[in-house]
């Protein structure tokens, strides 16, 4: 090897050994991490100096600290549909069956409605295009018009429904026995 590969490796070296003792050196100091079964908590003034019998109070306080319980306060906004699935039974071939599916706003930030999208052209959804508020209530309405195709069968359609929830997407489903045509 030639000298500035010596040297680039006795640099790297030094960097990682300095790199170590740093980090041993910060997580040695109590003040900065604490440790619980499902938490890593950093203090909000690793430099101050801390009554620790009041440990959980000051982890509360600090808006970095993460939760994974689920216990966040964060906005949230929930849709609860009253079903999730319409049965239709029997339709005949070019009719026009509706069905409101009727929700609540269970969150407590207003609810939009994005979007919501039949699985195929003869499934038909309407929806409120105004925020629902806290504690509000809406309909999203479903026309489902089968086609020649689909006589004689019974068809299984869905409605996906796009919101500021959590999850995104709510999925409607509708199902009818499509009668056969006399010719």
């Amino acid at each position: 090897m030639n000298d500035k590969s010596n040297i680039a490796i006795a640099i790297s070296l030094v960097a990682f050994f300095i790199s170590v003792y740093s980090l041993t050196s910060i997580t040695d100091n109590k003040d900065i991490f604490t440790k619980s079964p499902n938490k890593t908590y950093i203090s909000p003034d690793p430099g101050a100096k801390r009554d620790f019998d009041n440990k959980e109070k000051i982890m509360r306080e600090n808006p970095f600290t993460p939760t994974m319980d689920g216990s966040s306060k964060l906005p949230k906004t929930n849709i609860k549909f009253g079903t999730d699935l319409h049965e239709f039974g029997n339709v005949d071939v070019n009719s026009e069956n509706k069905f409101s599916f009727t929700f609540k706003n269970s969150g407590n930030e207003p609810l939009k409605i994005s979007n919501a999208k039949g699985s195929c052209g003869c499934t038909v959804p309407n929806w409120p295009k105004e925020p629902i508020l806290p504690g509000k209530s809406g309909e999203i309405e479903v026309v489902f018009r089968p086609s020649k195709g689909q006589a004689g069968t019974k068809q299984t359609k869905t409605v996906t429904v796009s919101a500021n929830t959590s999850p995104q997407n709510t999925i409607l489903k509708i199902t009818a026995f499509v009668n056969k045509t006399a010719e």
